[in-house]
């Protein structure tokens, strides 16, 4: 419980909620569950999450970590290590393993829906997914539950955990993909086992050790569910150091992460000739001047060198945009960012005023991390950690508030006078939900299952390429990680020279691997300007990117020319007048798509 001095005016104590408020509470997560997976749901949009589901739907098949989406870099990887092999042995080194393996066994389950139904634009693994998503997000809100509780008493817990189930941005995030969700679990995880040891060590009981060891091996699966979790096991390794005793233990926190990078890396190193794996390209970016995008569809095989210089000013860039956007990457709630202010605050537990500063450790090596990467999506970046720390940043931001308001004498207001700030608080956070849920429920209600991400996905259409494209044969496209999952096809990420092209469409066909096509979507458009697609990094395919528009205007650019690819299936689009748009396309060197409808 709180500690004396910070005990406030709340009614009852510090007992627990009412079962009726439990019923409540459980009532609307239940029906905000069946809400989002169902009314609001418009599909997967995470491309780490498609990446690591195609690989799962390998790995159900008896195939192990083989991989559809294929990545130049990594191709080069392999070569240059003397592994010239068939790109349909290709093994996935470029993401952490546990979101893989935690989705197998819901591929195997689900094997009967692995074909896309032709009456929806949702593929059914999807909701599988998300589900499952879903479900690590319910089980986080209990370990934040335990935690805060553990740290405060029930009473911050309840309105922690009420902020948790009413913030829109935790929905959004855990219905765009699996792994925020279990990295937001396991870190809730690996608070609860650091407050324990810390009350053991504030307490002089025995079993630091055990709960030492318990948070290494949570740490552990942090790393192996998205990379950018080394940076929160250097903060939890460093808080483990400064405030558990003996000092040495942080070893029991540091050792098992350092265990399975080392057998993950020794086992890249043995298929891909690179211990890092193709994720190596992630910390390139961070000291060179492209970024991993450029570095992963860049055949080559050349490094740019390191900009010093380069890296001190992206760094800074990036550091004073998180700053400046820190509350949309709180999720928008109030009491989170209060967090700050609450370190000013002479808690008297000892766990509680140690919990706090070890949080600011983890965040502050977290936020370097994300500075030095980028987050060029700001909060729904694949890269963005800064949700993880919502839960118990809010609950200091709620005791913090709570000791002002009591401050202030109201403790003979009745319950609404004593929880008036608070209440406000929430209030003031959960705005998101109530502006945007009701029309997300209203347009998932009258679209029925025909809601997806577009632009750039359409799932339904994506998995019409599979009707055009042999098991053997290849796809070059700029969503690789969509073709990989929604059409089963082994899918090329388009190069960053026309030259390279021509280079990998060599080596694949001489081990019978023909190129089928290309697939252009609006991600290669994604653009202020129209122009501007000339100086990003689609650049070398500006005109197979517009080809599709220039069609609709009466142009093909494409019609003349060396390009081997002329025949187009136009997929999805947009009429403008009389004319039609096309801004998913798949061309060819014939038109396989009569082959398939004179079936």
């Amino acid at each position: 419980m709180m500690d004396s001095q910070d005990q406030t005016s709340r009614s009852g104590g510090v007992s627990g909620p009412s079962w009726g408020v439990v019923l409540v509470f459980f009532a609307v997560l239940v029906a905000l569950f069946f809400v989002q997976l169902f009314a609001t749901f418009r599909g997967i949009s995470s491309p780490a999450t498609m990446d690591a589901a195609q690989v799962a739907r390998e790995i159900a098949r008896g195939n192990g970590f083989h991989t559809k989406l294929i990545r130049p870099y990594a191709w080069q990887q392999q070569l240059k290590a003397g592994k010239d092999a068939p790109l349909e042995q290709m093994v996935d080194t470029h993401q952490p393993p546990l979101p893989t393996l935690l989705m197998v066994p819901m591929m195997q389950a689900f094997k009967g829906h692995w074909e896309f139904p032709e009456s929806s634009r949702i593929y059914p693994l999807d909701r599988v997914i998300v589900g499952a998503s879903l479900l690590l997000f319910v089980a986080s809100i209990g370990l934040a539950y335990l935690t805060v509780q553990r740290v405060f008493d029930a009473w911050i817990a309840g309105w922690t955990v009420i902020l948790m189930l009413l913030c829109q941005y935790f929905w959004e995030v855990g219905r765009s993909g699996l792994t925020p969700m279990m990295l937001l679990f396991f870190f809730n995880l690996a608070l609860y086992w650091l407050v324990g040891a810390m009350e053991a060590v504030e307490e002089g009981r025995p079993g630091v050790a055990r709960y030492a060891v318990g948070l290494g091996l949570v740490t552990a699966c942090m790393v192996m569910t998205h990379w950018m979790a080394l940076w929160l096991m250097l903060g939890l390794t460093v808080a483990a150091a400064i405030w558990l005793r003996p000092r040495a233990l942080a070893l029991a926190v540091l050792l098992p992460s350092v265990l399975v990078l080392a057998a993950w890396g020794w086992r890249n190193q043995m298929v891909g000739g690179d211990a890092l794996g193709s994720s190596k390209a992630m910390l390139q970016a961070a000291l060179m001047m492209p970024g991993d995008t450029w570095l992963l569809r860049d055949f080559s095989g050349t490094s740019p060198p390191v900009d010093v210089g380069f890296l001190l000013r992206k760094t800074l860039s990036n550091l004073i945009d998180q700053l400046g956007t820190l509350y949309l990457h709180l999720g928008s709630i109030l009491p989170a960012g209060l967090f700050f202010l609450a370190l000013l605050h002479p808690f008297k537990r000892g766990e509680t005023r140690n919990l706090r500063w070890a949080l600011a450790i983890v965040w502050g090596m977290a936020l370097v991390g994300m500075s030095i990467v980028g987050l060029p999506e700001k909060e729904f970046d694949e890269n963005q950690m800064h949700q993880i720390f919502i839960p118990l940043f809010a609950a200091y931001g709620l005791a913090f508030l709570t000791v002002l308001w009591a401050r202030l004498g109201f403790t003979h207001a009745g319950w609404w006078g004593k929880n008036a700030l608070v209440v406000t608080a929430v209030l003031i956070s959960i705005l998101p939900m109530a502006r945007s849920l009701p029309l997300e429920v209203l347009a998932g209600l009258y679209n029925k299952g025909q809601f997806a991400h577009w632009p750039p996905y359409l799932p339904d259409r994506i998995a019409k390429v599979r009707d055009f494209v042999g098991e053997k044969e290849l796809v070059y496209t700029d969503m690789p990680w969509a073709v990989a999952w929604y059409a089963d096809r082994k899918a090329v990420w388009l190069p960053m020279e026309v030259a390279q092209f021509n280079e990998m469409r060599d080596r694949s066909k001489a081990h019978g691997e023909e190129v089928a096509g290309m697939l252009f979507t609006p991600f290669s458009s994604r653009v202020s300007n129209v122009t501007d697609v000339f100086s990003s990094e689609y650049r070398a395919w500006a005109p197979e990117v517009y080809r599709g528009s220039g069609i609709g205007l009466g142009l093909d650019t494409l019609s003349t020319g060396t390009f081997p690819y002329k025949e187009i299936f136009p997929l999805a689009g947009q009429p403008v007048g009389t004319r039609f748009l096309v801004q998913m396309a798949f061309m060819s060197d014939r038109r396989r798509w009569e082959a398939e409808a004179a079936k």
